[in-house]
């Protein structure tokens, strides 16, 4: 009788030191969110152009260090040409968030040559997995929101700055002027201007002495 007494009161404290870790460990959670509007390139793309695209927001809403990875795939219902993932690169190193820290991701989208024009719609999708977490661990959280953007038909135009007319005449004008003044030094012209004094006497007249 006294033995088992013994085994229930070693138990008890068993119980209550699992107990207590265990609630630890499922009171830590992963989260992650991303901005709710969609990422839109403001200007239609051109093929064989490369663009950044407004820097992607995301926040980590769980209570453990996440690293944060970001990838392009086509969730969303609409009209739109799938983006190829190839097409978008983040241009920074890693996210890595504390809890409740956010960034802004920079991203880029690179357009090929042969692009289909045309309107393009597609998801990136914000995965936040425990920092430190062993590559064979799936654990993890996402969230989503759109990419945007179109592609024009017409080849990227070069862009070249236009003169006014005005201003043609007046490099004109400078042109002429710095011609003159180069020519004048060569050829060593000179121009002499003479001032003739009004106390000067009349010819024939001198002095007369007595």
């Amino acid at each position: 009788m006294r033995g088992r007494w013994l085994r229930l009161s070693l138990a008890v404290p068993v119980a209550l030191v699992t107990l207590a870790v265990f609630a630890q460990s499922s009171a830590a959670s992963v989260g992650v969110g991303v901005q709710v509007g969609p990422v839109r390139l403001g200007t239609v793309a051109h093929r064989g152009e490369s663009y950044s695209l407004p820097r992607l927001y995301v926040v980590n809403t769980g209570t453990e260090a996440e690293a944060v990875s970001v990838r392009v795939e086509r969730l969303s219902h609409g009209p739109g040409l799938v983006v190829p993932p190839s097409w978008i690169s983040g241009t920074g190193p890693a996210v890595q968030l504390a809890p409740g820290g956010s960034a802004r991701i920079p991203l880029e989208l690179a357009v090929p040559e042969h692009a289909h024009p045309g309107g393009y719609l597609s998801d990136i999708i914000v995965t936040g997995s425990p920092a430190g977490a062993a590559s064979t661990a799936h654990i993890g959280v996402a969230a989503a929101t759109k990419l945007e953007f179109s592609v024009s038909s017409a080849p990227a135009q070069a862009s070249t700055a236009l003169i006014s007319p005005w201003m043609w005449w007046v490099l004109i004008g400078l042109l002429v002027a710095a011609v003159t003044i180069l020519g004048a030094r060569r050829f060593g012209l000179r121009i002499r201007i003479e001032r003739e004094s009004p106390h000067r006497p009349a010819a024939g007249q001198g002095d007369s002495r007595g």
